[in-house]
């Protein structure tokens, strides 16, 4: 079953075509990653697709009676909105339904007797259908949603704004699966988000039991989520079945093939026009017409235009010292807060460490310290001999948004305009584009010119905060094979673990205020940290094991008593629970009879009861929840 379909999708901004007739369809339970170079249209597609813009022409069709939510890539919500709020918007149809409940519940109790049957088949209609919604628990889900993704009950009612990025794409994800849509369309959801809140998250869409249509540019998580990649271009969209890494497999064949024949029509085309230079005046001249004919109508490939960073010799200034960085019990406060303290660790030339923890940890403003943009209350940094520091920020402070991109590097360097090209066409700027100013780019464009001027920069020693933040996946990429040959010293905050496996040799891990260093990539990291957590569990276990042997019997016998009697309770309540739902079985049968209606008291007096039955059993289920807790928590502990 089709759930949605793009129709010669075309769309245009400022006469520049961005979508051109694109086409393709999204099946039933599929889960598709979309792809493509920064400014291709992805975002705008999605936009399309979700009904938030329209396309210039074509059409976007919505199987039937499919359900669909959107998380956009910069979700915007009124500032004081609250959490709860935010999620409950998911269920204004039930709260339509409930409000028309109790205004009908008021017209019904002081109705004449002449009205009184067209309210309450009014009633029972409207009660039927916010019961088949499972309208009663709409709360109740709402907050298991909140507490599952990771909210504390404080943060229901606080305002949207006080939350960080990372809690915000969780809000607008606890908003859609409160709707629970059939369809997911979500662009760039992990953007801001801590390396557990994206795991957190590709555990969640894995368990998602619809469909999803997911714009990212982080390589991992398109491999552990999608089961087809769309590959988008002005004027087409490629379909490739498998995940991320199977895509760029299929892609690397596909391109051999075009490779292979690009080759051969070149070389028929230089065959061609010999024979037509050697031939246009001689005998053969009409058959050198027909031949400048064949040419002519011949649809040629076009050249792979891919960047290659090859051949780059990245040059530093000087070689620094062996040591490069100390870091000796630093400590920062804001305010009352604590953000880190006793932070010690050091690096040495050539090392390439990421700095990882969740979001509000404090990495940059551990890097901000380091390049002395802020001070510690206490501690010590010491910068090696020979050392040249650069920085990358996220809020890109070193470029001049009113340049052009050639005077940006002209003014910034001693280079000449063929070197300055030179330099912007290996970072994906090519032709007019080198005449753009700055703030016409896009982020991602602003991150590749503002990486440029430090690779360029002679610095031996990159302080680099979020680099591939709005990068495409191709300038990623572009700026690993940078980063890697990069021959001087490298700290840095990522959450993109493939851009993390790619360049690091060693791990900082920042939590709770402390850090601690671990040697190798992030995978040999999360592996270390997974061994570490089994041992700790089994320990505890073990622990546990023992304590039970130890503890005095009284105490063991007490616990038990325990037990027992909230076992005793608890089975006291399932009763109540099955004769609860065999009342309430009794009532819908009586309310779903037709016959009910013509004794207008009766149907009255039952809706009534059955609203009254309804918060019972929640009630009692809230109860046995609680209780079962209660049980399992003790019996660990004997």
């Amino acid at each position: 079953m089709i759930v949605i379909q793009a129709n010669k999708i075309t769309k245009s901004y400022n006469d520049i075509k961005i979508l051109n007739e694109i086409n393709f369809s999204i099946n039933q339970n599929e889960r598709v990653g979309l792809v493509g170079p920064n400014g291709v249209g992805k975002s705008t597609l999605m936009q399309c697709l979700s009904g938030e813009m329209p396309p210039d022409s074509g059409d976007v069709i919505i199987g039937n009676g499919i359900k669909y939510g959107y998380l956009e890539q910069l979700p915007e919500k009124n500032n004081n909105t609250t959490t709860w709020d935010i999620v409950m918007e998911s269920y204004s149809e039930l709260i339509e339904y409930r409000q028309t409940m109790h205004e009908l519940e008021k017209q019904i109790a002081c109705a004449e007797e002449n009205q009184l049957e067209k309210l309450l088949n009014k009633y029972s209609k409207v009660t039927e259908m916010y019961e088949r919604a499972d309208g009663y628990s709409c709360e109740s889900t709402a907050r298991k949603i909140l507490i599952g993704l990771g909210f504390n009950k404080e943060d229901f009612n606080k305002p949207y704004k006080d939350f960080s990025g990372g809690q915000k794409t969780r809000i607008n994800l606890a908003r859609l699966l409160a709707l629970n849509p059939d369809l997911l369309l979500l662009d760039e959801p992990t953007n801001h988000l801590d390396i557990n809140s994206i795991m957190w998250l590709e555990d969640f869409l894995n368990n998602y039991s619809g469909t999803l249509l997911i714009v990212s540019h982080d390589r991992t998580f398109l491999d552990n989520i999608c089961t087809r990649i769309l590959e988008l271009n002005t004027n087409k969209v490629n379909s490739y079945f498998g995940n991320y890494t199977k895509y760029l497999k299929l892609k690397a064949e596909e391109d051999l093939t075009f490779a292979r024949a690009y080759k051969k029509q070149q070389e028929k085309i230089k065959r061609t026009e010999e024979f037509i230079r050697k031939y246009r005046a001689g005998i053969k001249s009409k058959q050198a017409r027909g031949r400048e004919l064949q040419l002519q109508r011949m649809e040629r490939l076009e050249a792979d235009r891919k960047k290659q960073m090859s051949n780059w010799q990245i040059n530093i200034t000087n070689n620094s010292a062996h040591e490069v960085l100390q870091v000796i019990e630093l400590e920062k406060t804001f305010e009352d807060n604590i953000i880190f303290k006793d932070i010690n660790f050091k690096l040495t030339k050539g090392q390439k460490v990421a700095l990882i923890g969740p979001n509000g940890c404090g990495k940059t403003t551990l890097l901000k310290t380091i390049i002395k943009e802020i001070y510690p209350e206490n501690g010590v940094i010491k910068i090696g001999n020979r050392v040249k520091l650069a920085y990358f920020a996220q809020e890109y402070e070193t470029i001049n948004p009113y340049n052009t991109l050639l005077d940006e590097l002209l003014t910034s360097f001693d280079i000449t305009i063929q070197e300055s090209r030179s330099y912007l066409g290996k970072m994906l700027f090519s032709g007019d584009d080198v005449f753009k100013t700055i703030d016409q780019l896009s982020g991602g464009e602003k991150a590749r010119i503002a990486i440029l001027k430090i690779i360029i920069s002679g610095a031996n020693f990159l302080v680099l905060d979020e680099p591939t933040n709005h990068l495409d996946i191709e300038s990623c990429q572009l700026v690993e094979e940078l980063l890697t040959e990069f021959p001087g010293t490298i700290l840095f905050v990522s959450h993109d673990r493939s851009f993390i496996d790619q360049i690091a040799d060693g791990i900082l891990s920042m939590e709770n205020g402390n850090i601690e260093y671990f040697p190798g990539n992030y995978s040999y990291y999360q592996e270390k940290i997974n061994r570490i957590r089994n041992e700790e569990a089994l320990l505890k276990k073990q622990e546990k094991a023992e304590k039970k042997v130890a503890k005095p019997r009284n105490e063991k016998k007490e616990k038990e008593k325990l037990v027992s009697k909230l076992n005793e309770k608890l089975n006291l309540i399932e009763e109540e629970i099955i004769q609860i739902e065999e009342e309430k079985t009794k009532i819908e049968e009586v309310l779903s009879d037709p016959d009910t209606y013509n004794n207008e008291e009766k149907a009255k007096s039952y809706t009534f009861y059955y609203h009254e039955i309804e918060e019972q059993y929640n009630v009692k289920y809230d109860e046995w929840e609680e209780l079962s807790l209660q049980i399992d928590e003790l019996n660990e502990e004997l």
